[in-house]
């Protein structure tokens, strides 16, 4: 009986496919979420093969990861440019925009790939959509304006919701802010409304990355597609 690839199948698949554009040499960025688990992973395995390569990672858990499997890690005091950044996405639109920071790193992962020199997305099929908005947009908050926030977001339309673990707790990020999903339904003009959210006083950043990336790797079956900006 022959099984049909899973979805974690996916994921592995487009990030080994992603390991073809790492070359010696290079400072690679580690993304975070599922898939850039297992891309670096997969990367690990070739540093201990004899891969030449230096990490910049966009969150604690991918640069724990990457150390525990012998990737040398180092931070932008060191390298003020990366070669190549692999990392996920929650959803892939058209000209590859895309929406990320359901994992809660948005910050750190817009910081990585707008200092690359090339931000290469991995992913599944289902991330693939024709018009963002389906996933809640995460906006990053600091603690003390999420009310503020919430109400200017509120007045445009949008819902928020203040982020939590499974215990009830408020869901931290690396910075030690709140993430407030929202509930944004189909997003008409990203543009516009990335510029609106970045106005707000309080938002330290938001999950829309726009005109960023220049190549998404989806796996759809036994398959990698490319989707070209």
């Amino acid at each position: 009986m022959l099984l049909m690839p899973t979805t974690d199948d996916a994921k592995i698949l487009a990030a080994r496919r992603s390991l073809e554009f790492i070359e010696d040499g290079m400072v690679v960025g580690l993304g975070s979420g599922s898939t850039a688990t297992h891309f670096i992973q997969l990367l690990g395995k070739r540093v201990q093969s004899g891969l030449n390569i230096r990490g910049i990672a966009s969150s604690r858990a991918s640069e724990e990861l990457a150390a525990s499997l012998s990737i040398p890690i180092i931070d932008f005091s060191t390298c003020s440019e990366i070669d190549v950044t692999i990392d996920g996405a929650d959803e892939i639109a058209p000209g590859l925009s895309l929406i990320k920071g359901g994992g809660g790193a948005l910050l750190r992962e817009k910081i990585v790939a707008s200092a690359s020199k090339r931000f290469i997305v991995v992913a599944d099929s289902s991330k693939v959509v024709s018009k963002l908005g389906k996933f809640p947009l995460p906006v990053e908050v600091i603690t003390m304006a999420a009310p503020l926030v919430a109400k200017k977001l509120l007045d445009m339309g949008i819902r928020p919701k203040v982020r939590r673990l499974g215990s009830g707790s408020e869901f931290v990020t690396d910075e030690g802010n709140l993430i407030l999903d929202c509930e944004c339904g189909a997003i008409d003009d990203p543009q516009r409304l990335a510029a609106s959210i970045r106005q707000i006083v309080g938002v330290v950043e938001h999950g829309l990355f726009l005109d960023m990336a220049d190549l998404a790797l989806v796996a759809k079956g036994a398959e990698v597609i490319e989707m070209a900006r």
